[in-house]
């Protein structure tokens, strides 16, 4: 294996239905309309929760793992009101379901691992910025379950 950096180009972002049930099989079966003109993919990933025991004997704070918190997902893309991704992503920011995603993420020789997630949509903000900007919608994704990871075959 070559110590090719892995771009993050050609990566892309799909939204399904409301998650029913959380199975790779279902998520799998999902139909996805591709989100379009994504400019941010974001990282993803748990964050224990710090929890803390102050001994006194010895004086020591010790630390143990809690509960498990997906990282937020802020998907930038350029505001496109007429494009299908952003109408649906629209849409579930309106709604109190979880939608699930599919990342497709591209590996060095051409094919694509794929990343499920079932996902609250908490908004749906327009940026704007200067003269020389342009126009942004940010989509806030709230992870809900561990995403289900799938290796190019």
């Amino acid at each position: 294996m070559a110590n090719t950096p892995l771009p993050v180009a050609r990566t892309k972002i799909s939204i399904g239905g409301a998650t029913g049930t959380y199975t790779q099989t279902a998520l799998a079966a999902d139909t996805y309309v591709l989100i379009g003109r994504v400019r941010s993919v974001p990282g993803f990933g748990d964050t224990f929760q710090d929890i803390t025991v102050e001994e006194v004997a010895d004086g020591r704070t010790r630390h143990g793992k809690g509960t498990a918190n997906a990282t937020s997902m802020d998907i930038v893309c350029s505001r496109q009101d007429t494009d299908p991704g952003q109408i649906a992503m629209n849409a579930a920011a309106a709604s109190y379901l979880s939608f699930n995603l599919k990342m497709e993420i591209p590996n060095e020789d051409g094919t694509f691992d794929v990343v499920y997630f079932s996902v609250l949509v908490n908004s749906a903000n327009v940026g704007l910025g200067g003269p020389n900007d342009t126009q942004t919608r940010t989509y806030s994704c709230q992870p809900q379950e561990a995403p289900i990871e799938v290796p190019a075959a």
